[in-house]
């Protein structure tokens, strides 16, 4: 199954991107040529969905002037306005509120990921599980060398950097059932809104093996932009 809306987030300031961001709100900072959020949305629309509302906030007149009504890319975009200082949920339920969505289930992203994750598996497995959330997980990433070591101290293995295989995290990549409203009080929605959750046991974890960049700083941009230049993404 097929979701047809998404709310993406998008009122970061990429202050650990100044050099980038000086003048851009991180989502219209360039990758590859093409603005962050533009890859997004793309992969959005290349994955279904047809509405997507976007949650401004910082440099908000900027990403509307770009993106307009969406008709350029595709599909229909909508705006709703949070405070810039305030949490993800405070930005969740904002969007959630302002848009009046209608749907059963809907696709909610942090929006600073690229990836290749198929949607449709995810939403399958949502509904499978009647979960008011289904986050998608990855392997957690280090970008240190790990030490193994035993009982007196002493180092027994080193491992390169890279995916550490008994650790997952949370993508910022979500599939909400319109019951997440009944949760949303404001602040951070992952020590908030998930945590009530847990107890309800209506919050499950996909895993998703493949493609997941982030772009959050200077390093994680330049290795984003080497990823795109040999398998792009778009």
């Amino acid at each position: 199954m097929i979701l047809k809306t998404a709310i993406i987030i998008a009122g970061g300031k990429g202050t650990r991107l100044q050099e980038h961001s000086k003048d851009l709100p991180k989502p219209l900072i360039l990758i590859g040529g093409r603005p962050l959020l533009e890859r997004i949305i793309l992969w959005l629309k290349k994955n279904g969905v047809e509405r997507i509302i976007l949650g401004v906030a910082y440099k908000k007149e900027m990403i509307k002037n770009y993106f307009k009504d969406g008709e350029e890319l595709g599909v229909k975009i909508t705006y709703t306005e949070h405070d810039e200082n305030g949490g993800t949920e405070d930005a969740f339920k904002t969007a959630i509120k302002k848009s009046n969505i209608k749907d059963e289930n809907f696709y909610a992203l942090n929006g600073d990921q690229l990836t290749d994750l198929q949607l449709e598996s995810l939403t399958n497995f949502h509904i499978r599980n009647d979960s008011i959330v289904t986050i998608s997980s990855v392997k957690l990433r280090t970008n240190f060398g790990l030490l193994e070591i035993n009982e007196k101290n002493q180092i027994i293995d080193f491992k390169e950097k890279g995916k550490i295989p008994d650790k997952i995290i949370n993508s910022g990549i979500y599939v909400f059932n319109r019951r997440i409203k009944n949760f949303l009080k404001g602040g951070n929605i992952e020590e908030n809104a998930f945590r009530k959750l847990i107890k309800t046991g209506k919050i499950h974890s996909f895993y998703h093996d493949g493609i997941w960049l982030t772009v959050n700083d200077k390093k994680e941009l330049e290795k984003v932009e080497r990823f795109l230049e040999k398998f792009p993404l778009l």
